[in-house]
């Protein structure tokens, strides 16, 4: 007799096994195990709404919710891959038959489609990495917002095109880290809550001719609603594209962070000491101490762009509806590049917590390389009456015959300036030493630029109070949807205990 597909009575013969081999198997293995925990909750929470429905029988449902909780209890390993079976629900449903009988394990795939099945399982997938996403990133900026608090008044070199550009302080740095990671926490946020949308009920495209109550199983599910539109709510991966693209963010704002480190950590640099449990060895040389950790923390940004790069990709030019060469495809390499980042997060927060900025050195760079030279300027503007730009090009001649002559900036003294002013505007200027070597001095800068977002003692201490509040906010918010989340757990335990 002729073999028969055994998934269809339409198709005369199974999928071959060289496309078994080369793209089925391998696509029911990537996904299998991941799946089976949210299959487990997706199904009772579909038993519950065909029972409320009346398309089984309370016996058939009792059977049903037994053969599902083993199913999660055996594990994976219980079911053996059949590639013929060509996706992961036709190999969980094909042990679901062997448990609950062929008759009774038929009836759980009414009213609905794999389509909005795997949907479903999708954003449940998407949305628990989503909640572990934003938890890491709200601690990591709870790190370096601690890490800020101690440094306010830590004394460093800012930087623009790598070069000494103006003092800040080691804490207002770490607190521009912050700002961008809270962001990036919106960003996540944001795509969680278009994730929340469930799309069961949805059917193949067109919704279901079955009664059942679509927003009772999204609430039992933990989402907020439905996806009201049919079609859209197998078409599209978007919400789920969202969160990866605000992942991207983050790790991108982790890099720059972990690029900073990276090179302050240098010899040359010999701003920042890490511990030696965040570095690494090497084999020939006994005296090197690199900096690994902080390379995979700049490098990991790689995997989501060439994750979303083939979701975007994979979604070029489809049809919108569902196609795997889209719906599949685009999801490929999500899944992991997402766990990784929710893995490497709170390594980034180790670095953060452990890194030991080595105060002198900093103070040293931020009074050697004329990064006051601005303030020297806008002292010239204010107290002695100069055009910017007059101000700009006396400091800048300054400066110039300073280097020339090897002298530091708080060396410089009266006839040097006299001389600067003379050579750009054919005048003298009148200064005193000490009002130059004030107009110099790093600590003081600081404190000129109040009210402006600047390291200023009390602007940095506004900045991190402010934080701190929002960070709060944010957690409270994060809480009250995992609280949902949670809540549709403990609702679904009752309401399949009740079949």
């Amino acid at each position: 007799m002729e073999a028969q597909s055994p998934v269809s009575g339409f198709l005369h013969e199974p999928l071959s096994q060289q496309a078994q081999q080369a793209i089925f198997i391998p696509w029911i293995q990537a996904s299998l195990a991941a799946s089976i925990p949210f299959l487990t909750r997706l199904n009772r929470a579909h038993l519950v709404a065909i029972r409320r429905a009346g398309l089984i029988s309370a016996p058939e449902a009792a059977t049903l919710d037994r053969a599902i909780l083993q199913i999660e209890a055996e594990g994976p390993a219980k079911l053996v891959i059949d590639g013929s079976l060509e996706d992961v629900y036709f190999n969980y449903e094909a042990r679901l038959l062997a448990i609950a009988g062929k008759d009774t394990g038929s009836r759980l795939h009414v009213a609905r489609s794999r389509n909005d099945l795997q949907s479903t399982l999708d954003r449940m997938r998407a949305r628990a990495l989503g909640q572990e996403l934003a938890s890491a990133l709200l601690d990591l900026r709870g790190v370096l917002l601690e890490q800020a608090a101690r440094n306010l008044d830590c004394v460093m070199p800012g930087y623009t095109h790598m070069q000494h550009a103006q003092p800040i302080t080691f804490g207002f740095y770490l607190l521009g880290i912050e700002r961008s990671l809270e962001r990036d926490t919106r960003r996540t946020l944001a795509a969680l809550e278009h994730i929340n949308q469930c799309p069961l009920g949805a059917g193949a495209l067109a919704g279901t001719p079955y009664p059942i109550d679509r927003a009772h199983t999204a609430s039992l599910l933990g989402f907020a609603a439905p996806v009201p539109h049919a079609l859209d709510a197998v078409a599209s991966k978007d919400a789920i594209m969202e969160l990866l693209t605000a992942t991207l963010f983050a790790t991108t704002t982790v890099g720059r962070l972990a690029q900073d480190f990276y090179l302050m950590t240098t010899y040359e640099f010999g701003m920042l000491d890490l511990p030696d449990n965040l570095a690494i060895t090497s084999s020939l040389m006994p005296q090197k101490k690199n900096q690994a950790v902080l390379e995979f923390l700049k490098g990991r940004q790689s995997h989501l762009i060439g994750a979303m790069t083939t979701a975007f990709s994979a979604f070029h030019a489809k049809p919108f509806s569902h196609v795997l060469d889209g719906n599949a495809d685009s999801l490929q390499f999500l899944w992991d590049a997402l766990l990784g980042v929710a893995g490497l997060l709170p390594v980034a927060g180790s670095v953060v917590a452990g890194v030991r900025p080595r105060r002198q050195r900093m103070r040293e760079l931020a009074d050697a390389n004329y990064a006051t030279a601005t303030d020297f300027a806008d002292y010239l503007v204010m107290r002695h009456g100069l055009a910017f730009k007059e101000a700009h090009h006396v400091t800048g001649r300054v400066v110039r015959l300073a280097l020339d002559d090897g002298i530091s900036p708080t060396d410089i003294k009266a006839p040097l300036v006299a001389r600067a002013a003379r050579e750009i505007l054919g005048r003298e200027l009148r200064l005193g030493n000490e009002e130059i070597r004030a107009a110099f001095d790093s600590g003081q800068s600081l404190q000129r630029r109040r009210g402006s977002g600047g390291p200023a003692i009390e602007d940095a201490t506004a900045l991190h109070a402010r934080a701190l509040r929002e960070l709060a906010d944010t957690r409270r918010e994060l809480e009250t949807f995992q609280a949902m989340v949670s809540n549709a757990d403990t609702q679904l335990q009752a309401e399949t205990a009740a079949l």
